[in-house]
């Protein structure tokens, strides 16, 4: 059995370690360690092991010896922050002594190799054992970087927040839209993906939204694609900018950004998700970095297309799912060059778009064992999987 030891206990629920914010379970407080310094928030890997029937147990820091974890599960890793100067001293005590280990657990895509060199200068300036800091990653790249691991998050949290929603079930029925393209949060290069589908005005045949409330804070030459290698690109984005917001729904944008929340048309009612991940480029690691806008049509029986890191569907094959290869042209998933591979993707979906409806139903009744085979190993058990990520944290 795993131990963890945390600072306080309020009921049955762990309090953040490390966090200055005050709170109490089961009020909005609750929901708002993640955006307070120093980021810290509660351990959703306690919910994901609870969920899962695996057992653990907390115990104070006195309590804690050389198997105990000492969690700190962050919302943002903030460079500027000095984590080993927060830790209540006797916690670095038993981390000098090599008599606890430190676990953080960070469901992001920050380039793990830039993390591992900044933990390593920390515990050399405080006199730590840096084989007693663990960090869990959602960057598929973290693996392999000792005392580094990777857990694709995103996977197990929507499936978490999203629990009171049954899966949509694969019918044959047909469907009045296409796709499904969602994007809240504007970023340039999902800006040049939406305005290549308006221009075809091809957004009048999916579920087509593109918001003007939150951008990511990225600048225009921030954007991994190189537009002006595509004759009259940029030019058509600023003129799409100008034309937005495009809804497909009657929600909030906060009410989107919640993962307990869902629109049972985007899914029921079209047959292909466009997936515009987090990042096509993630923080230059060669990671992949899969969030829940991969999981949502997984759960709910769609096809899809990811426009993502080189590898994210070869990182789906591996957690067990199937990609519809026998269908789509996913051959952009192996081409590492940031702007080939959009390029490619892109000349992909505007060659499955110009299908009749009819013709893209077929495909998708030609995807009928990928579909219900995807819906059924995410609603599956993941304690293998978590039993395995547990089993490497203990014996490394």
């Amino acid at each position: 059995m795993i131990k963890f030891c945390v600072e306080k206990m309020i009921g049955n629920k762990a309090f953040p370690n490390l966090s200055k914010h005050e709170a109490v379970p089961f009020t909005e407080g609750w929901a708002e360690f993640s955006t307070k310094y120093p980021f810290s928030e509660t351990v959703v890997l306690l919910e994901h092991l609870a969920e899962h029937h695996i057992d653990y147990e907390i115990v104070s820091i006195d309590n804690a010896d050389s198997e105990t974890f000492y969690p700190i599960a962050l919302s943002f890793f903030d460079f500027g922050i000095d984590w080993f100067s927060l830790i209540p001293s006797n916690a670095i005590d038993k981390l000098k002594d090599e008599n606890i280990k430190i676990l953080f657990y960070y469901s992001e895509g920050d380039n793990p190799y830039i993390i591992d060199a900044h933990l390593t200068k920390q515990c050399s300036e405080h006199g730590i054992p840096r084989n007693q800091i663990k960090f869990i990653s959602a960057n598929s790249e973290a693996s392999k970087i000792d005392n580094f691991f990777t857990v694709v998050d995103d996977e197990l949290l929507y499936r978490y927040r999203n629990k009171n929603f049954i899966s949509a079930r694969y019918t044959e029925e047909p469907r009045d839209k296409k796709y499904t393209a969602l994007v809240r949060m504007h970023k340039f290069w999902r800006a040049n993906t939406m305005a290549t589908l308006w221009q075809k005005r091809l957004d009048t045949d999916g579920y087509f939204a593109y918001g003007d409330t939150t951008d990511s804070g990225e600048l225009e030459n921030d954007n991994p694609i190189e537009v002006d290698n595509y004759f009259g690109l940029r030019q058509l984005t600023k003129t799409f900018m100008t034309t937005i917001p495009f809804e497909a729904d009657s929600m909030s944008d906060d009410d989107r950004n919640n993962h307990a929340l869902h629109v049972n048309e985007h899914f029921e009612n079209a047959y292909i998700n466009i997936v515009l991940e987090s990042h096509m480029d993630v923080d230059q690691s060669n990671g992949v970095f899969l969030t829940e806008k991969t999981f949502k049509p997984i759960k709910h029986s769609q096809m899809f297309i990811i426009f993502g890191a080189c590898g994210s569907l070869q990182l789906l094959r591996d957690m067990g799912y199937k990609t519809f290869d026998h269908v789509l042209d996913n051959s952009y998933d192996l081409i590492e060059n940031t702007t080939e591979r959009w390029k490619t993707a892109m000349d992909m979906v505007l060659n499955v778009l110009d299908n009749r409806k009819d013709d893209i139903h077929k495909m998708y009744i030609n995807c009928k064992d990928d579909i219900n085979h995807n819906t059924k190993h995410y609603n599956g058990s993941k304690k293998p999987r978590l039993d395995k990520i547990l089993k490497e944290l203990q014996n490394d």
